[in-house]
């Protein structure tokens, strides 16, 4: 027989399968084809990029002093600028007196659930007082935070894939059109939830006109639970639903706003372990940048105070130093939490579907220019 037809013959021959005596590690392409949470190492990337970190402490100094306007709050309990005006105490003779490296501690970190913990407190603060300031104070973020959070997940999803971070000007462009998707996605499920509430409170205002017997109360106290339920898992499922929307929105091809959240929804209840699983990870990878970045900022800070204790400077100039420096482990824990939602959307969509986590949306390359004919 021909090499020729030993090749053509091989073609039709059936894939005899794996020997399972080989092993599993023998078979594997990488490691990350059995610990796919590896891919999150690679938006570590995030945290030391500088044009990240200045998007996000643009956003904060945007966001912040408008939120606190809206909720009437003059500083939101230990507010990073509010920590930094005690940092420097005015000095008749000089600028800034007291020991720098000492002073340098106190600059407070700003993980990222410290300040959903604080404006809940703040909302709490409002509650059966202005719900309106409450409400407006939610809206502004979403639209505050929109552009940031989608060029960080859409980087956090590139690096994820193992694909190269987009320029900004390309970012831009390919996020722009996202933005009223986004905001959809944040907003319906505020609508799902008023809407059932408001028939809670229709039932419950009905249930206020009616005699307390029992067997009045019981069918409308069970049409309450009813609708309870579904408001409840809209309500707890849309802080986890809404990030993996915009992540959906900021790297899938189709911006759908709906289809977005209702992937949210359901790798939420759908996939709950490997989330938690990816969420820990995610955790300690945030643990280990902001322990990083701590370090950075807080000798940052202290060599700054020395330094300027043995000059004349003004103690506004220390002040604004410090006011500076104080964002940046905000700024950094914002970016990179945002880029790794980004890497646990597209983890998570392959456990839930089984689409690879290299398939994601890339926009379209610009033509080359044609290169210019030769005379015959």
């Amino acid at each position: 027989m021909s090499p020729l037809q030993d090749t053509e013959s091989n073609q039709h021959e059936l894939h005899a399968g794996h020997e399972l005596e080989t092993g599993v590690l023998a078979r594997v392409r990488e490691w990350i084809d059995i610990f796919p949470w590896l891919r999150l190492l690679r938006t570590l990337r995030m945290a030391g990029s500088p044009s990240m970190i200045l998007i996000a402490m643009l956003t904060l100094a945007i966001w912040l002093p408008v939120y606190q306007w809206i909720l009437g709050d003059p500083a939101i309990p230990g507010d990073p600028a509010a920590a930094v005006t005690n940092v420097v105490v005015t000095n008749p003779g000089s600028g800034i007196i007291g020991s720098g490296i000492a002073a340098a501690p106190r600059l407070q970190t700003r993980w990222p659930w410290m300040w959903v913990n604080e404006a809940f407190w703040v909302a709490e603060q409002h509650r059966g007082g202005n719900v309106v300031r409450t409400l407006c104070g939610l809206l502004w973020t979403l639209i505050a935070w929109s552009f940031a959070s989608l060029v960080f997940v859409r980087q956090g999803g590139l690096l994820t894939a193992g694909r190269p971070m987009l320029r900004f000007n390309t970012l831009v462009t390919s996020i722009l059109p996202r933005f009223f998707a986004a905001w959809i996605a944040g907003i319906v499920p505020l609508l799902c939830v008023a809407a059932l509430g408001a028939m809670i409170w229709t039932i419950g205002w009905i249930a206020a006109w009616l005699p307390e017997w029992g067997i009045v109360q019981f069918p409308l106290a069970l049409l309450i639970t009813v609708l309870a339920i579904p408001c409840g898992i809209l309500a707890f499922g849309g802080f986890v639903a809404v990030a993996l929307a915009w992540a959906a929105i900021a790297n899938e091809r189709d911006p759908d706003a709906l289809d977005a959240l209702s992937r949210g929804y359901e790798y939420l209840y759908r996939r709950p372990a490997h989330l938690i699983l990816y969420g820990l990870v995610s955790l300690a990878l945030l643990w280990i940048v902001m322990f990083l970045v701590n370090g950075v900022t807080y000798a940052a800070a202290g060599i700054t105070l020395v330094v300027l204790d043995w000059t004349t400077a003004p103690a506004m100039t220390g002040t604004f130093v410090l006011r500076i420096i104080s964002l940046v482990p905000s700024a950094t824990a914002f970016a990179f939490a945002w880029g790794l939602i980004g890497g646990v959307y597209l983890l998570i969509r392959f456990d839930a579907g089984g689409q690879q986590v290299e398939d994601l949306w890339m926009p379209a390359a610009t033509p080359a220019d044609p290169l210019p004919t030769l005379p015959a």
